[in-house]
């Protein structure tokens, strides 16, 4: 295959990061009252950013375009964009109107740290460490809560409908459950994985 096209995968990550610190910005900016455009707009940023994981993924996994970059900045790019979804979320204006407290950021941020350093442990003593479906579903309802608290926090149509908020509070609470319940397997497996071999005695 040619090598452009092999280098789409690891591009598409970083247009993701680009397209992130883009979001950032919108929302740091949004008025303090909820605005229809604005709010759309960034709702949009971070669902376009979101599904571009999903195309990385696959292109590079399609055309055996996995690489040590990759490995290392699809992750990262997705945390940056959970992570700090979550904080403009819990912060400043927005957090009144999202159902979204500062202690939930920082449960996410801390499953992160946790699986993070479980996982460098794990590949630095010789092992393969992948993401598993849990961590999977972890991400897919992260992906969904966060645009959806956005909408009603900041879009005015949205922050009216009582089925917006109540998918919003589901949604929320459901990635909290994910949040915690995915990061149970990852210390089981570490720990499984990690443990001293039996010794052998004659």
């Amino acid at each position: 295959m040619h090598i452009r096209l092999r280098a789409l995968p690891n591009a598409i990550t970083v247009m993701r990061l680009a397209v992130a610190i883009a979001f950032f910005v919108v929302v740091e900016r949004l008025p303090r009252e909820p605005e229809e455009v604005a709010g759309w707009i960034a709702v949009g940023l971070f669902a376009f950013a979101a599904a571009t994981d999903v195309v990385d993924g696959y292109l590079a996994r399609r055309w055996d375009a996995v690489t040590p970059f990759g490995r290392v900045m699809d992750p990262f790019v997705d945390k940056v964009l959970v992570i700090g979804g979550l904080i403009l979320l819990a912060g400043g204006e927005l957090s009144s109107r999202s159902g979204i407290a500062t202690w939930m950021a920082i449960l996410v941020l801390g499953r992160e740290l946790l699986v993070t350093s479980v996982r460098a442990v794990v590949e630095s003593s010789g092992g393969a460490f992948p993401a598993d479906w849990a961590g999977k579903v972890k991400m897919l309802l992260q992906s969904l809560a966060i645009p959806v608290a956005l909408g009603v926090a900041a879009i005015p149509s949205v922050g009216a409908s009582g089925f917006w908020r109540g998918l919003s509070g589901f949604l929320t609470w459901a990635m909290l459950a994910a949040t915690v319940g995915s990061a149970l397997p990852y210390v089981w497996r570490a720990a499984h994985m990690l443990r001293p071999a039996p010794r052998v005695t004659n």
